[in-house]
């Protein structure tokens, strides 16, 4: 007797996660803690470039620094939330500063504090998928 078995396997796109920091290292360091995740890196260094490459790319999370050169990550939090392609995406403020409060009153949709674990980027991700797929 033959045996024929079918195995259907989903094809799973990988989440993409904006990462808005103007620091190398910074980037370097979540490239790593986002491999062999189900979440895709895509970074911008420019935060000028930040809401360009948002509405181009439609990431499902933005994680970004409020310390940027040459323009303020509240003011950049504010545009996303104003953007019509962005306004429903959750962004992570991801910053050494120990203003959870205000990042959560101006829009964020979440917050780490700066230095973090794999393990607190990849929840704090977890959190914001999780709360998306409720919501549809």
């Amino acid at each position: 007797t033959l045996f024929s078995c079918t195995v259907v396997v989903p094809i799973v796109q990988p989440v993409v996660v904006l990462v808005v920091d103007d620091n190398a290292d910074a980037h370097q360091l979540v490239q790593r803690y986002l491999q062999g995740s189900p979440y895709a890196f895509v970074g911008v260094r420019d935060p000028h470039q930040a809401l360009a490459r948002a509405t181009e790319l439609k990431p499902r999370v933005i994680l970004m620094d409020v310390m940027l050169p040459g323009i303020d990550g509240w003011e950049l939090l504010g545009r996303l939330r104003e953007h019509p392609a962005t306004h429903n995406t959750p962004v992570i403020v991801c910053t050494i500063l120990p203003q959870e409060r205000l990042a959560l009153t101006l829009g964020a949709a979440g917050f780490l504090r700066k230095p973090f674990t794999r393990a607190m980027l990849l929840a704090a991700l977890d959190r914001q998928i999780a709360l998306l797929r409720g919501a549809h």
